[in-house]
């Protein structure tokens, strides 16, 4: 009769049981800390690109602040510049009023001064007219 060999059995029951042992304290345990892992990196890569998108804008922010903050600069700056020019103008014409001014002063006491001068002049010149007149004559001058 057939003599049944249960070595093969015992071997292959051997076997069933240790892949079934391997499936349970490693296969698994690996599977699952493979996909926490893959998870984990998942994870980081959409923090990482949120984080990218918020610098992103926070740079645009900036770099429109920044522009603006430059554009008002120049303005104020445009501003100043207008004013000093402006102040400028008006000291200058300031300036021009007050010599204008003290050249009329100053001509109007020389006129004046002139005026004065001719007046004595006319005196004397009368007055020597009147000596040589006199002398002329032969008289005294009388006074």
């Amino acid at each position: 009769m057939l003599d049944i060999d249960w070595t093969l059995g015992v071997a292959l029951i051997s076997v069933i049981i240790f892949l079934w042992l391997l499936n349970k304290i490693l296969f698994q345990p690996l599977g699952r800390f493979m996909e926490a892992r893959e998870h984990g990196i998942r994870s980081d890569l959409d923090e990482a690109a949120r984080l990218r998108q918020q610098a992103e804008a926070a740079l645009t922010t900036y770099e429109s602040a920044l522009g603006a903050t430059r554009r008002e600069m120049a303005e104020q700056a445009a501003a100043v510049q207008r004013a000093m020019e402006a102040k400028q103008r008006e000291i200058i014409e300031e300036a021009r009023g007050r010599a204008g001014q003290m050249v009329a002063e100053a001509q109007a006491t020389i006129g004046r001064e002139v005026e004065g001068a001719r007046a004595q002049l006319a005196d004397q010149a009368r007055e020597l007219a009147r000596l040589v007149v006199a002398k002329l004559m032969g008289r005294e001058a009388v006074r």
